[in-house]
């Protein structure tokens, strides 16, 4: 990097693009068509969805929250899960992995009607604040990924917008483990996070490394909706001996049912931003 030019670093792909431009291929044309071709009608989905990067929540929505797939979710990649509490419905969808795939699925959300978003996924902990297991919901997140710069001007990173954030941390106390706020470093290689990388981000107080949130933000503040990052906090990169230990037994459940109360009342608080 140091033979590079800055007029070559400017002119680099991921650096190039008219993030002010508007895009041509639209996830509404996208819906529409993949409506017709599978002979289903188009209709609205909730207007609060949850995405699961591991896909552990579907089973306990299934059990625990008797959750039934919606026959109007037009997307080819995905199924949507709704559940139901008193009068409150959640769309819940499993195995969103990465920044790309989890704002293409977003972006068709908001298209369909959604307005208020989790993004639930794992994380590894880097700062020497706390110990794994434990919850972070970022207030700013590292754009070491590539889809922000489709979204929103280089930077070196996105600030957390908007209301939701704060309601799903009061709420996401009720899970029975410890949580925080800070940054969050979002990298698209997970296999490449090295010790240098490491070292530079937890001296300039980095807590968390993941692989979507940066990315989430910047859609958010870019389509002008509610959207959160929920990192459950489990490990040390595996170097950890007790790495990957999610915390209570029934944590999945608690987690859900945090997220169905916090997006409760963002709708509440009032629709999209």
């Amino acid at each position: 990097m140091k033979n590079i030019s800055e007029k070559t670093l400017r002119n680099l792909p991921i650096f190039s693009h008219q993030t002010a431009d508007p895009s041509v291929f639209l996830p509404e044309k996208l819906l529409a068509r993949a409506s017709s071709m599978k002979g289903e009608r188009q209709a609205k989905i909730p207007a609060c969805c949850l995405l699961d990067f591991d896909g552990e929540l579907i089973a306990v929505a299934q059990k625990r929250f008797a959750a039934s797939t919606s026959p109007d979710w037009p997307c080819f990649h995905t199924s949507l899960l709704i559940l139901e509490q008193d009068g409150f419905e959640m769309g819940l969808i499993g195995g969103t992995v990465g920044a790309s795939f989890a704002v293409l699925v977003c972006e068709q959300l908001i298209a369909c009607g959604c307005r208020h978003l989790i993004g639930y996924s794992s994380a590894g902990s880097i700062g020497t604040q706390m110990s794994p297991p434990y919850m972070m919901i970022p207030d700013r997140a590292i754009r070491d990924e590539g889809t922000s710069y489709h979204y929103l001007p280089p930077a070196p990173s996105v600030e957390a917008d908007g209301f939701l954030p704060e309601i799903l941390v009061r709420h996401v106390k009720n899970c029975g483990l410890p949580v925080c706020r800070g940054t969050t470093w979002t990298t698209d290689a997970p296999y490449r996070e090295t010790a240098s990388q490491i070292e530079q981000h937890r001296a300039t107080g980095v807590q968390t490394v993941e692989m979507e949130a940066a990315a989430l933000l910047a859609l958010a503040q870019v389509k002008q909706v509610e959207i959160a990052s929920l990192l459950h906090v489990t490990n040390t990169m595996a170097t950890g001996d007790n790495d990957f230990h999610k915390g209570p037994e029934d944590i999945n459940y608690k987690i859900i049912e945090c997220c169905m109360d916090a997006l409760k009342e963002a709708l509440e608080q009032g629709g999209g931003r």
